[in-house]
């Protein structure tokens, strides 16, 4: 911690100096709204400034947060692996400026489209920077990978031959990982959980599916192989089930070799690390996960003759925390059973609460007294539109802002103009220092690529 920041934070805790601490950088006011000290006058200047100045709804991301991300899963691994390679899953957070933030902590590229394949281009990476990793890819998706010299993670037979068929029209050699499904629950929110046995991705271990996969793979002179994957879900919050899948992995590792005198250059375990939603809740550290995965794999790779690369491809574990919704109150409104603060955001903005029933932590910007319980409800017109129940807050009024913390994964990147409203503008903030990354959208652009001529007044 930078000596200002420790002095800030020194500062907040004593009681009645608020008034007189210095002015918070931007930086220092985002760390404090996510230490709960919100009400603080210097913090809520802090987000006036942005919200007056770029509107709400307001996506805002830490810098710093993502690159202390970062450092963090590469000091825990880097040791103990020597072979290691980390990409960053797009999905996450598509917006090129993080892109291309993460591009320059020298991660590779791990994407689930054609949109984001170009998107990793257009930030600077190398076809072969890149894995594409989806359980249906389209016959365009398949010819751009290939063309490019992408890693491929196939999902299924069916889907091998279509990538086989395809290289031989190139004439090249597609590179290729298998996606196994592990049979692995690694206890994370259903939606999420991808690496149990009905899960859709990946070809199963059960039944030696995978093992046959890779057999077949190996007569194919247009395929050549280079990996093996697998992502048991997201959000996890402990070890066991990154360990126990890394056993199986291994397994397979040692039978590919042993049967079938196959070598692989990598063994991708996922992404999935998981974050603090809740204050005060604790989950796995990079630190806890290398620590326990160490021994598993010094066992595996002994016992397989040779050391693959551990790829490891985080999304929500270095996006997450850095995202901030800024949002303002329109209206409270009480009602026999309920008080509902309806803000100008709503699942069309952030789509987790609604479709994961996730929890997100909120602030009341510079208010601390009077709470009450309320539901954050949204301004899209369902009726599940509600963006955090029943939370005891500072009581809020028509204007006031409020912040949703934790929302740089799976937040803009899920948005929608549902309702017929504009996507949020995002920024990107380096100590007091903010850049726009997205403009706000506009009216204009709901009728972009439509055909129908507007309607001329008589």
């Amino acid at each position: 911690m930078s000596i200002r920041r420790l002095s800030l934070a020194l500062l907040l805790s004593l009681p009645g100096l608020h008034a007189q601490v210095a002015k918070p950088t931007l930086h220092e006011a985002l760390m404090a709204a996510r230490a709960d000290r919100a009400g603080d006058p210097g913090v809520a200047g802090a987000f006036h400034r942005l919200a007056d100045a770029y509107g709400t709804p307001l996506y805002v991301y830490d810098q710093g947060h993502i690159l202390g991300q970062v450092a963090a899963l590469k000091s825990a691994f880097a040791p103990r692996f020597s072979k290691l390679r980390i990409l960053y899953a797009l999905k996450a957070n598509t917006n090129p400026a993080v892109i291309g933030l993460l591009r320059s902590q020298g991660l590779g590229a791990e994407v689930v489209s054609r949109g984001e394949i170009e998107t990793a281009l257009r930030v600077g990476y190398a076809g072969g920077d890149i894995m594409f990793t989806s359980s249906s890819k389209g016959p365009e998706e398949i010819r751009r990978a290939i063309q490019l010299g992408s890693v491929l993670n196939v999902d299924s037979l069916d889907e091998l031959g279509l990538v086989q068929a395809e290289a031989r029209r190139q004439k090249k050699q597609a590179r290729i990982s298998f996606r196994i499904n592990p049979g692995v629950d690694p206890h994370t929110i259903h939606q999420i959980n991808t690496g149990i046995a009905e899960s859709k991705f990946g070809l199963h271990l059960q039944g030696g599916i995978a093992f046959k996969a890779y057999e077949k793979a190996l007569t194919m002179p247009e395929i050549r192989i280079e990996g093996a994957h697998c992502h048991i879900g997201s959000q996890i919050t402990e070890t066991d089930g990154y360990l126990l899948t890394a056993r199986k992995m291994l397994g397979l590792v040692k039978d590919l070799k042993d049967k079938l005198g196959i070598k692989l250059g990598f063994v991708d375990l996922g992404g999935g690390l998981g974050i603090p939603y809740q204050d005060g809740q604790a989950v796995m550290s990079p630190e806890d996960l290398a620590k326990a995965l160490e021994p598993v794999w010094k066992e595996g790779v002994a016992a397989a003759g040779y050391e693959p690369t551990l790829w490891l491809e985080p999304g929500r574990f270095f996006v997450g925390g850095s995202g901030f919704l800024v949002i303002r109150v329109n209206t409270v409104k009480e009602t026999p059973l309920k008080t509902f603060v309806n803000v100008d955001a709503g699942f069309n903005t952030l789509m987790r609460p609604a479709m994961y029933q996730a929890y997100h932590r909120v602030r009341v910007i510079g208010k601390t007294q009077d709470p009450v319980k309320v539901d954050i409800a949204g301004d899209v017109c369902e009726t599940g539109d509600i963006l955090a129940e029943g939370r005891l807050l500072p009581r809020a009024q028509s204007g006031d802002l409020l912040v949703i913390l934790d929302a740089g994964a799976y937040g803009f990147s899920m948005a929608s103009e549902y309702n017929a409203r504009p996507l949020p503008a995002e920024l990107m903030v380096n100590g007091d220092a903010v850049r726009v990354i997205r403009k706000r959208g506009r009216i204009s652009e709901l009728f972009r690529n439509t055909t129908t001529a507007p309607a001329t007044r008589k």
